[in-house]
């Protein structure tokens, strides 16, 4: 009996009972290192909550940078955000959408100057042309975007004409004049004197010289610009490339 107690059998038991132990022993180290990186995480959470109404991170100035048109007032204004608040707790992705939607301004970036400060970065419109009509003579971006009144349209940008409110209906119709223009050959846009544009599908170009390029709609710009170099072979008045399938020249 005493040589079967120290046979293999009971060795096997155990090596058994030690690796259920050391199983056991895991399970528990495991266990408590959840539960610390548990208590971890929420005393952060924790700490983070009340660091977020704490003084040491309230808003207390406001850099703004690149305006030129606009002035900081107008920028401050449109960004909404007071003296005093948690910068934890602002959104400057929030904010910069509210200062983008200044007619002047294209983009907008907002970062925290800790521990108490906000910077504003804009980029504001560039001019690219004038859109004249029943509102007046206003300032447009390269994609016709209007941004700015004036009373005299500057020297050196294109005259886009429109038959409505810019912005307002007109919008629309000075867009598509400002793709059109885009669209054109570049030998040509520096002859442009004047854009017509009644309708998003009525554009005709005005040059300098006196001739007239019938556009149409800004669709299938790109067929339209090919064959308009192919017309501009023969001299003539009007280029007509509105259905550039059939373009035609007259006079």
């Amino acid at each position: 009996m005493s040589v079967a107690t120290r046979g293999p059998g009971a060795v096997i038991v155990r090596a058994q009972r030690r690796f259920r132990a050391r199983r056991h022993a895991g399970a528990h180290r495991l266990l408590r290192r959840s539960i610390l990186v548990a208590a971890v995480v929420a005393a952060l959470g924790v700490g983070g909550w009340l660091l977020a109404d704490s003084s040491l991170f309230t808003l207390r100035y406001v850099t703004v940078e690149g305006t030129s048109r606009l002035s900081a007032d107008d920028v401050l204004a449109a960004a909404d955000v007071r003296e005093g608040s948690s910068l934890v707790r602002l959104n400057p992705a929030a904010i910069a959408h509210r200062v983008e939607r200044l007619a002047p301004v294209q983009s907008a970036t907002v970062t925290r100057n800790w521990p108490h400060g906000l910077v504003i970065r804009i980029t504001e419109r560039t001019a690219a042309a004038v859109a004249v009509g029943p509102s007046g003579t206003w300032l447009v971006d390269r994609t016709g975007v209007a941004f700015a009144h004036v009373d005299d349209a500057p020297d050196g940008l294109a005259r886009v004409t429109v038959t409505a409110a810019v912005p307002g209906a007109g919008a629309a119709a000075a867009q598509a004049g400002m793709h059109v223009l885009a669209d054109l050959p570049a030998r040509l846009r520096r002859l442009v004197s004047d854009v017509a544009a009644p309708s998003v599908d009525d554009i005709s170009v005005h040059l300098s010289d006196g001739r007239t390029i019938v556009w149409g709609s800004p669709a299938d710009s790109g067929t339209k610009a090919a064959v308009l170099r192919a017309l501009l072979r023969r001299p003539a008045r009007v280029y007509d490339v509105s259905t550039p399938s059939v373009a035609v020249t007259r006079g």
